[in-house]
């Protein structure tokens, strides 16, 4: 009966130690699972931190871009603008020179005609005083003509005058124009350079 009992002890023995063995693997093999799940955790945390700060810097960077995108717009409108009106003005000193050239050449003939009646007047002054000394009877008569074409000759000195005058303010109108004419050229230039990408059309051959 005790060589059947040593059987059972024995049997019962390597049972109890089985399920022990067993269990205690268990229990490792689950602290093993909780340990890695909460590393591959901690990780996925860190992981979405540093997502969620480049996140956030990309915000940032794409708000201060579309800032800077705002204010290179209006400062291009503000360019065009310029643009337009350096343009405007341009155009309107050029019309004026042209005008003003245009009255310059006008008061350069009646000049010319001036001086050719000048020239006139005073060859048939001459005229009429070497027919004075040959002509004693008619001297009171040529005389008053004398005198009449005198005052004439001054009318057109003066005339002369006042044009020769005119014609020096015209002349100083037109290198005023035409260095408004330059400065303004100067700025359609400086306006167009500072434009990036497709220019007006008064930027065309400047």
């Amino acid at each position: 009966m005790s060589s059947i009992g040593r059987p059972l002890n024995l049997g019962l023995v390597t049972l109890v130690v089985l399920l022990t063995a067993g269990t205690v693997g268990a229990t490792m093999f689950y602290q093993y699972s909780v340990d890695s799940l909460d590393q591959q955790n901690e990780q996925l945390r860190e992981q979405n931190e540093a997502l969620e700060n480049d996140l956030s810097q990309t915000q940032e960077n794409l708000s201060a871009a579309n800032s800077e995108l705002a204010e290179l717009n209006t400062s291009l409108e503000r360019t065009r603008g310029d643009v337009s009106q350096v343009s405007t003005n341009l155009e309107d000193t050029e019309a004026r020179l042209e005008a003003t050239q245009t009255e310059l050449e006008s008061t350069q003939l009646l000049l010319q005609k001036s001086e050719e009646e000048l020239t006139q007047s005073r060859n048939r002054i001459d005229a009429l005083v070497a027919d004075l000394n040959d002509r004693r009877a008619i001297q009171s008569r040529l005389e008053d003509e004398l005198n009449d074409l005198e005052r004439v000759n001054d009318d057109l000195q003066r005339a002369n005058d006042d044009l020769e005058t005119q014609i020096n303010s015209l002349e100083t109108d037109i290198d005023d124009l035409q260095r408004q004419v330059d400065d303004l050229e100067s700025d359609l230039r400086s306006a167009c350079a500072a434009i990036e990408g497709e220019k007006p059309p008064a930027c065309d051959g400047v």
